[in-house]
């Protein structure tokens, strides 16, 4: 009960709307199954309830700061340990979401994860943005991708934009250096007819009542596609490296 309250804090410290128990069960229990997991395999160096309440709960959520409601089919592009996805999962049930990573390990522990949480409206693959961006079934099919990558916004242009439908929207959960990011991603929008939306900047904040806890400034990039992904991308993850947009 005690990590319940400190995470009903967290998020109204942080604008995040306010779920049932067992909602907030879920994402306590989701913790300490990464926690566990991560014993054995390296999938978060923030193991403190406190701080991955914050840098993982509130900031893989805080899209629903923004959309409201939030609604249609959800691809989460290199999902990693499960954000934002599983979190966002979570929260909105009627949601449909598609998680997929390049590291089957990753994927496996995901896998489990779901089946103990009881989600239903999870899909998880192991793949490779490039790969998947190919398939038939994925290309612009999606309503959002989504993705907390660490990657140049030009980069993730090309890995996350040919899920998306004509019209739909990629969100990048960046930090506080995203106007630099846009500006040298105009080439890669132009290429995939898209264009930066608008984008929100925001502290995360510990729930601290004195205000003297740790911040950290986050900004949510979003991206509209207008047209369907030109043939010939994705390219081969050598090229994207090698020559990116």
């Amino acid at each position: 009960m005690e990590e319940i309250q400190l995470l009903k804090n967290i998020f109204e410290a942080n604008g995040i709307p306010s779920f049932d128990d067992h909602v907030f069960s879920s994402l306590v229990k989701f913790f300490h199954l990464v926690v566990e997991k991560n014993k054995v395999m390296n999938l978060t160096a923030i193991t403190d309830f406190n701080d991955f309440a914050v840098k993982h709960y509130a900031d893989s959520l805080s899209l629903l700061r923004i959309l409201k409601p939030f609604t249609g089919k959800v691809i989460d592009v290199g999902t990693g340990a499960g954000f934002p996805g599983i979190p966002l999962a979570i929260c909105c049930p009627e949601v449909s979401f598609t998680l997929f990573d390049s590291l089957r390990k990753r994927v496996d522990f995901l896998s489990e994860a779901v089946s103990d949480l009881g989600l239903n409206n999870v899909k998880l693959m192991h793949t490779r943005a490039e790969d998947a961006g190919r398939d038939p079934s994925l290309r612009d099919s999606f309503d959002i991708a989504v993705s907390r990558a660490v990657a140049p916004l030009s980069t993730l242009v090309e890995y996350t934009l040919p899920f998306v439908k004509p019209s739909g929207t990629f969100v990048a959960y960046k930090g506080p250096n995203s106007a630099s990011e846009i500006a040298l991603s105009s080439n890669a929008l132009k290429t995939f007819y898209a264009r930066v939306d608008h984008f929100h900047s925001f502290e995360l904040c510990d729930g601290n009542p004195d205000g003297a806890g740790e911040k950290s400034v986050r900004t949510l990039l979003f991206v509209t596609k207008q047209k369907p992904t030109p043939k010939g991308y994705p390219r081969s993850s050598a090229k994207i490296s090698k020559c990116p947009l």
